[in-house]
């Protein structure tokens, strides 16, 4: 099996490329985390700074650690579309589907351990840059310095490596399952699979609405307000990316029902790829959505916490964590989102082909991409924003007595803005070099 792994490993250089990449980040992400907290523990640190320097990483550690993995089960997965007509040819030979992921955990075990090194060190530039715009804002005193010790971060890039062999074991699943003789091409899941993603999205809906609405009960002044608020933004986030499909077939339902949506051969074109391979376009919805649900209902947090007025070393630790989980979560979801979005217009070569030799032009297919892009952007903004104010409402009425206060439009605007440049930019340089490539 580990020599099955470097042989695939060998001829997917791109896929690998793209996992390595989200682990790399994610390890980077972490062990600054992890660094954070070695220098709150630290007794070279001094006693008046760390509860902020203990409370902060693990507060902001904990979103990071489950939007990382998510990350990593939605790449891989995406990756392993790719290579659907080898699994298959491996499954044809005698492979079983536990074979085919054992031998997927070992591609990705490796490349994870690889990603951990630079990984490692970028943790520790960021871990310190963090320290010093920490320092910049005067919530600690400007004697304190970086103490993260060695044993932290390299749990944390233990834990990353774990967390990306879990994820390899989820990811690959669907596809190891998949028979043999089945059309490789992406098309909707069927099976316990099926079933078992939308209970799998339930299950984190509730779990995050059970972390957010007891803040109803608990003193606006306390932290734990936001303790509880911003990891339910998360969990609930995540669970509306697993129904991805779902939003999907009612961007396909939108489309049958709006003729004008259909004008024209793009048009027409995103409809029927909307129907017939929903697939193609289930990596932008699905980091799209927990993209502008994380963004939108932190951002919001914040816009509540201004309003209500918290001042002090609270209220701008609050601020401060705040903001950052909302930088560290465009950046890597940008990163991730962009990843996909390549491997999964890549993957459409074929297509494109077919297309210009029954008649398409490379403008026409083109704005297709476009067309289905914006679908997606649509029906991200929707779930996104609706998960957002239901994790953020009781945190409005705790501090300001009105659920409407998480209505703000403001963090709505610049989180969908944000979603759709980035998944408009990168599908249309995207699409044009594959296109291009493909009717050359």
């Amino acid at each position: 099996m580990i020599r099955l792994a470097l042989r695939s490993f060998a001829h997917h250089r791109a896929a690998a490329v793209t996992t390595g990449l989200v682990a790399m980040v994610g390890t980077a992400l972490v062990t600054a985390m992890a660094g954070l907290l070695g220098t709150g523990l630290s007794s070279d640190t001094a006693v008046g700074d760390r509860d902020f320097l203990v409370q902060f990483p693990l507060i902001l550690g904990g979103w990071v650690l489950a939007i990382v993995v998510f990350a990593m089960v939605s790449t891989i997965g995406v990756a392993l579309q790719g290579r659907a007509g080898e699994i298959a040819g491996i499954r044809l030979v005698g492979a079983t589907p536990s074979q085919v992921r054992r031998m997927v955990v070992a591609e990705t075990a490796a490349v994870a351990a690889v990603a951990a090194v630079p990984g490692l060190g970028g943790g520790q530039l960021l871990g310190a840059g963090l320290l010093a715009g920490i320092r910049g804002t005067g919530l600690i005193d400007d004697a304190t310095g970086y103490f993260p010790g060695a044993a932290l971060p390299l749990i944390g890039a233990a834990l990353m490596l774990g967390a990306s062999i879990a994820a390899a074991w989820i990811g690959s699943r669907a596809i190891a399952s998949r028979s043999p003789v089945d059309d490789p091409s992406p098309t909707r899941v069927h099976g316990r699979t099926a079933r078992a993603r939308p209970i799998a999205a339930i299950s984190l809906l509730v779990a995050g609405l059970a972390s957010s609405f007891p803040v109803i009960a608990i003193d606006p002044d306390d932290i734990l307000t936001t303790a509880l608020t911003g990891p339910g933004c998360v969990l609930v986030a995540v669970g509306l990316s697993l129904l991805a499909p779902e939003l999907i077939t009612v961007a396909e339902f939108v489309f049958g029902k709006i003729p004008a949506l259909r004008a024209g051969p793009a048009g027409h074109l995103t409809a029927l790829n909307l129907a017939a391979a929903p697939e193609r376009v289930r990596p932008a919805v699905t980091f799209l959505t927990l993209f502008i649900g994380v963004a939108a209902g932190t951002l919001s947090m914040q816009g509540i916490e201004n309003q209500y007025g918290a001042e002090g070393g609270d209220g701008q630790l609050l601020a401060a964590i705040n903001y950052l989980v909302v930088v560290l979560i465009a950046a890597f979801m940008a990163i991730a989102l962009s990843n996909n979005l390549v491997a999964s217009i890549a993957r459409r070569r074929t297509e494109f082909a077919s297309m210009h030799l029954i008649g398409a032009t490379a403008t026409q297919s083109r704005r297709m991409l476009i067309g289905e892009a914006t679908a997606a952007v649509t029906v991200s903004a929707v779930a996104g924003g609706l998960g957002a104010f239901a994790s953020t409402a009781p945190f409005a009425i705790t501090k300001t007595g009105n659920p409407l206060a998480a209505l703000a439009p403001l963090p709505y605007l610049l989180s969908v803005m944000a979603g759709a440049i980035i998944t408009l930019s990168v599908t249309a340089l995207a699409g044009r070099r594959v296109i291009n490539t493909a009717t050359a």
